[in-house]
């Protein structure tokens, strides 16, 4: 299958679990605009799974999508969209310890190329890196600066 994949790795001065907690934390992340360029509704919230809908704007294309995010036992999340404009997309978000209380983030998407992002998949996908990198330091900031308190 043609498909767009992503991987974006970085480091933050936070332990591995409060990190995996914030990453996860999708209440956190709408009440508190973590991604200001994000919207997330959550629409069900059952065990150690949520499935909300987030919208945002890719090469002046507006996405909105249903996402399923599930947190695995070790911490890692999975998530499908299930609905949406990037149907078929998955992503996967790991945490390991990086000495003292650094935590290694990886982040892999692998988006279906399909109708225009087949023909301008280059343009797709560096528009999801900066994207995701992007993310990844608003999470940073969140974590580091702001100090993440979980949504109650």
């Amino acid at each position: 299958m043609n498909q767009i994949e992503v991987t974006v790795t970085g480091t933050i001065r936070r332990p591995l679990a409060e990190v995996s907690r914030q990453f996860g934390d999708v209440r956190h992340h709408a009440a508190n605009r973590v991604h200001p360029k994000l919207t997330f509704t959550i629409l069900e919230e059952r065990g150690e799974s949520v499935r909300f809908r987030q919208k945002l704007s890719l090469v002046g294309m507006k996405q909105i999508d249903e996402i399923v995010q599930t947190r695995r036992a070790d911490g890692s999340l999975d998530s499908e969209i299930v609905d949406g404009t990037n149907k078929g997309s998955r992503f996967t978000q790991g945490f390991a310890p990086e000495g003292g209380d650094a935590t290694r983030i990886t982040l892999t998407f692998r988006v279906p190329a399909t109708g225009v992002k087949r023909l301008f998949k280059a343009l797709f996908e560096v528009a999801i890196r900066k994207t995701v990198v992007d993310a990844l330091e608003e999470d940073r900031f969140d974590l580091e600066v702001r100090g993440y308190r979980p949504a109650a």
